[in-house]
């Protein structure tokens, strides 16, 4: 159980303490065996010197609870194997005891706590159901608030409205008619225009009446004049319809007169029931809500003071009960053999802590390690062609020659010299349409190997057929002239000013098929005249004379040198250094490289550690076969 360890202690140390003498002798009664062995526990009545007693023996205790239940385990160590299995069956005992008393002392404390509590809620109860049942009584509340009363209140609420509306509509129509007749009434003759005239039944037959008079004088005006006796006749009797029809008429305004007035007192009477509903139903909401908040607070205090009483009366119980939910399962047995030294276990912890540590050391440097160290990270990470490795070789190793710089040369049979050959056959065939004449080797970082794999690729094509030219065009750290041995008082410099002639600058170097071109004095500004018009010109000339033109050039982080020469010759090898540069400063220097629309063929790994079996890993990884059957060396070897 959680928290069981931390408890059971500070249980035994509150014992101890309430305790003090009588556990003294019980401490020196477990802790005397171990006197033959040098375990003795020095004795003091002094209270300030109990704490490092008490640490002493709680420091041989161990408690662990055991997973996926409700049980602990309880462990005592101790030389002797009796008084081990005494102090475990002790310290549990001391706990159930101590557990027990506090328990009990807790259910105390609760049943009058709560005796307290139920009091005051008691008459929290009283106070809340007599206000209730005051306000009731000043309201006229009998059986309080139901849904269905709210309901009835707001049907009538909504008959009456719906009364209103409806009879606020007849009003309206009725005005509309009593106007109408009322702006007709000095005109009896255009009444006939109003629809109660024209249905009157009276009306209806004075206009009959009216007619056959018409159509009768119409007759007797065909024989007699108008002062005829009968035609004087039938004249009165007309005179005496139109009377009897205006009076009709008349009547007509009369009965819409009344009809009118007795809409507009309808509706008064409606529109005040509906405001007196409405008041009534507002003043009922109000007293709703009033013994709502009365009805819910009397609730509430009952609720809770039947809780407590509840609550009482289970404290109250578990306090005469005096029985605890701690017991022992097994007791402790005197253990028949020793728990430690577990010499085999030790030796094994030992051997796989230092596995893990090594392991774990040996992942740690090679996550943090940053570098480029291997061909595939050149493809997967840069995303360019990985062209071949160099190895790491001593400038004073015999084998190598004197010269380390030019190791083609001096050491053709070499494993570097290998390596560059290796290289020259992968750049020339990078493509498949055009080989590269005019390539430009630098490095993201200085002290890459640039120079070294510039001046050697230039030998390896030169020994391969090629005419072959090296310009210098790091006018910075210029070293190609102290490798060729060449002056370099006349250069590209003094050619890109306008001091020298081109045809000046281009030195022998006493290497068959190989010449140079040296950087010349340094001049203050390099990346003008490199990116000049001239130094275009100059390149377009000598792709005319030479097959294979290589240009040494300056890092690219350092300056912006090899990015301006870069969008003037065919192809870029960008020189990596293995395991030492990083691979964000490649990658940056790759994109500015792009950012120029410069065409990088392919990286070059430089200073490899390799032995004979990762050497073949390195050097044969960009080795492939194409058609026919040949690989890439073979199809060199018979170009040349």
């Amino acid at each position: 159980m959680p928290g069981t360890e931390d408890n059971m202690f500070s249980n035994l140390r509150e014992w101890f303490k309430e305790k003090r003498q009588s556990w003294k002798d019980q401490m020196d009664s477990l802790l005397s065996s171990d006197k033959n062995k040098g375990n003795t526990v020095p004795k003091s009545d002094d209270p300030s010197q109990d704490s490092p007693l008490v640490s002493a023996f709680i420091t041989r205790i161990k408690v662990s609870p055991i997973r996926n239940s409700r049980l602990v385990d309880v462990t005592a160590e101790a030389k002797n194997p009796a008084l081990a299995a005494r102090m475990a069956n002790e310290v549990v005992k001391v706990y159930i005891d101590q557990n027990m008393e506090t328990k009990l002392a807790a259910a105390k404390d609760a049943v009058r706590w709560l005796t307290e509590r139920i009091e005051d809620e008691r008459k929290k109860v009283e106070t809340a159901e007599n206000a209730l049942l005051q306000y009731k009584q000043e309201q006229g509340i009998i059986t309080g608030f139901s849904n269905d009363a709210e309901k009835i209140t707001a049907e009538k609420l909504a008959k009456l409205n719906n009364q209103v509306v409806e009879f606020e509509s007849k009003r309206v129509e009725t005005e509309t008619r009593y106007q109408q007749a009322l702006a007709l009434e000095k005109t009896p003759d255009l009444l006939d225009s109003i629809p109660e005239v024209l249905s009157n039944d009276i009306i209806k037959e004075i206009k009959k009446m009216e007619v056959n008079l018409y159509n009768k004088m119409s007759e007797l005006s065909k024989k007699y004049g108008s002062n005829h006796p009968q035609m004087v006749a039938i004249q009165s009797e007309l005179a005496e319809l139109h009377q009897r029809k205006a009076t009709e008429g008349k009547r007509i305004v009369s009965s819409l007169r009344n009809e009118y007035r007795m809409a507009v007192a309808k509706e008064d009477s409606l529109k005040k029931s509906f405001e007196e509903q409405k008041g009534e139903s507002l003043n009922m909401n109000k007293k709703a809500i009033q013994y709502g908040v009365l009805y819910r607070q009397a609730e509430s205090s009952k609720h809770m003071y039947e809780l407590l009483i509840k609550r009482f009366k289970e404290t109250s119980l578990t306090e005469e009960m005096k029985t605890g939910n701690i017991r022992v399962i097994d007791r402790a047995e005197i253990p028949n053999t020793p728990v430690s030294p577990n010499k085999s276990r030790n030796i094994l912890l030992a051997v796989v802590v230092g596995l893990t540590m090594g392991i774990g050391l040996a992942f740690g440097l090679e996550y943090m390690d940053n570098s480029v160290k291997l061909p595939d990270e050149i493809k997967q990470y840069l995303g360019i062609p990985y062209l071949g490795p160099i190895p790491a070789y001593d400038a004073n190793e015999q084998k190598y020659g004197a010269v380390r710089e030019l190791i083609t040369l001096h050491s053709p049979k070499s494993t570097p010299s290998e390596s560059f050959r290796g290289i020259r056959t992968a750049v020339m065939f990078s493509s498949a349409d055009v080989r590269p004449q005019v390539i430009l080797v630098t490095s993201a970082r200085p002290a890459e190997g640039k120079t070294l794999c510039a001046v050697n690729i230039a030998v390896a094509m030169a020994q391969s057929g090629s005419k072959t030219l090296v310009i210098d065009c790091d006018m910075r750290r210029p070293r190609v002239h102290k490798i060729f041995e060449t002056g370099e008082n006349k250069g590209l410099s003094a050619v890109l000013v306008g001091t020298c002639e081109l045809d000046e600058a281009i030195l022998p170097t006493g290497i068959e098929n190989v010449s140079v071109i040296p950087s010349g004095a340094i001049p203050p500004n390099p990346s003008e005249l490199l990116g000049s018009k001239r130094m275009d010109t100059i390149i377009q000339e000598l792709r005319k004379s030479y097959d294979r033109i290589i240009i040494d050039s300056p890092p690219i982080t350092a300056v912006t040198d090899s990015v301006v020469v870069s969008s003037l010759v065919d192809g870029v090898i960008i020189v990596i250094r293995t395991a030492e540069t990083p691979k964000q400063v490649v990658y940056n220097a790759m994109m500015s490289l792009k950012a120029a629309n410069a065409r990088i063929l392919g990286a070059v790994l430089n200073a490899v550690n390799i032995g004979k079996d990762s050497y073949y890993y390195y050097h044969n990884y960009y080795y492939y076969y194409g058609t026919g059957g040949k690989s890439k060396k073979q199809q060199l070897k018979e170009a040349a």
